[in-house]
């Protein structure tokens, strides 16, 4: 959520981040916003005049009863109108602040789309990162062949192709629970649970809390993290006659929600910051508006494993939080040696409302000859915290609001995707890296 001071001091600067965040102007009216903002204060203070009145009041009922009730009654009528007037402009003035998106970061660069992203850098294993001068056009750069194959100048295939005989099963599970479901075996689900805990292991040798977070949230959490409204259609609803309370629950799509909302409504001392978490987690996405996209393999699911980091912190550690889960999103991908680049993104690209700043970590993928986005990091600043009211006391006095930072430490299918497709064999048997095999005890996969 926005600080509603700045819009009425500088609305121009709103009306140029919806324009480049490509936000709908209908939705971010921020002119009808201007207005029903002046109208809200001007009706406020004749109701705090209201309520001044009813107090003075008392002094007259000593001395004429009467005529104190009868001013009482006609003032008590129109507190009530001008309540009743306030609560259908408050709910108009909220529903257009729900659409107002953070305030873009200064260097986050300006495009309508991903084709507008920034390479920021690129890796390929055995090589180092590229120079400056070969950013921008990094794909030309990468290998064209599975960069852990015993031996090149073969056709690579994409995992859709190979996973069948891995432990990717799409077949069986459509019949179980529909299309983009699958169930993953042998060892290609040994290897999940050897990734994460590679990255486990180092979250906490780095000091980071683990947190196990429910998988359903009240509408709150998802507000307050800003995936209400703008992502309403991405998100499953359980029936809530289920529900002991019948409060509407949800089934998150990362532990985002749950974790922020850990937080929600407290105040924190500065000394108790930054607080950094995680949490590994299945999550449920409606994937509405992708229906024919991605349609073979695992790549677009709607339900998948995530490790998610979170950062509550002061404004002045955010940017330093920010950097740090990149830091360890890099570290994992040299740990398993995969081709990647890290992209800024864009202010037509850049996610959800929230986002002040934010990267995407893709790996290469030599069977399709793209990237592959396979973790986010996200700088929200202060808007999720004035949302689900996040506070902490500074040293120096006064109470302000945190910020939160948050990243997806890593999607396990994502990432399974892009070992198969880096580390398969001419023959099609896929080797395991390096860094997994103490764990795996094995040097390949074996088919199913």
């Amino acid at each position: 959520m926005i600080d509603v001071k700045l819009l009425r001091t500088d609305p121009e600067a709103m009306h140029q981040a919806i324009r480049l965040r490509k936000v709908d102007p209908q939705k971010a009216d921020l002119d009808r916003w201007l207005q029903l903002d002046e109208r809200r204060r001007h009706l406020q203070t004749s109701i705090d005049k209201l309520n001044t009145a009813k107090k003075e009041l008392s002094r007259l009922g000593r001395t004429d009863p009467e005529a104190a009730r009868q001013q009482g009654q006609e003032l008590r009528e129109q507190s009530r109108q001008l309540e009743q007037e306030m609560d259908q402009l408050s709910a108009q003035w909220q529903a257009i602040l729900d659409w107002m998106p953070n305030w873009p970061h200064p260097e986050m660069p300006p495009g309508a789309g991903e084709e507008d992203n920034l390479e920021e850098k690129a890796w390929i294993p055995g090589k180092g990162y590229l120079e400056a001068g070969q950013l921008g056009h990094s794909a030309a750069q990468m290998p064209a062949f599975p960069c852990h194959a015993d031996s090149g100048n073969f056709t690579p295939q994409v995992h859709a192709d190979l996973g069948a005989r891995l432990g990717i099963d799409t077949q069986q599970a459509g019949k179980v629970s529909g299309s983009r479901f699958t169930y993953i075996r042998g060892d290609l689900a040994l290897m999940q649970h050897a990734l994460a805990q590679l990255l486990i292991g180092e979250l906490l040798r780095r000091g980071y809390e683990i947190l196990i977070p429910p998988l359903l949230v009240r509408e709150p959490a998802l507000y307050g993290t800003s995936h209400f409204p703008e992502g309403r259609a991405q998100v499953y609803a359980i029936q809530s006659d289920n529900v002991e309370d019948q409060t509407q629950l949800f089934l998150i799509g990362s532990s985002e929600p749950a974790n922020f909302s850990c937080f929600a409504g407290r105040t924190l001392r500065e000394d108790e910051l930054p607080q950094r978490l995680f949490a590994y987690t299945t999550c449920f996405r409606s994937e509405a508006g992708s229906w024919g996209r991605d349609v073979k393999g695992i790549k677009r699911v709607h339900q998948f494993d995530k490790v998610e980091m979170n950062s509550v912190c002061t404004p002045e550690q955010s940017e330093a939080i920010y950097e740090e889960f990149g830091g360890i999103n890099e570290w994992l991908m040299q740990q398993l040696e995969l081709p990647y680049r890290i992209v800024d993104k864009c202010t037509g690209d850049a996610g959800y409302l929230a986002s002040h700043r934010q990267r995407d970590i893709e790996v290469w993928m030599p069977g399709s000859r793209e990237y592959m986005e396979v973790m986010t990091d996200t700088n929200t600043t202060d808007y999720q915290a004035r949302r689900l009211d996040i506070r902490y006391k500074a040293a120096q006095g006064g109470t302000r609001f945190c910020h939160t930072v948050n990243d997806t430490g890593c999607a396990m299918g994502r990432m399974l995707i892009a070992i198969v497709e880096n580390y398969q064999q001419q023959d099609g048997v896929v080797k395991v890296p390096a860094v997994l095999r103490q764990v795996m005890g094995k040097d390949y996969l074996q088919p199913k």
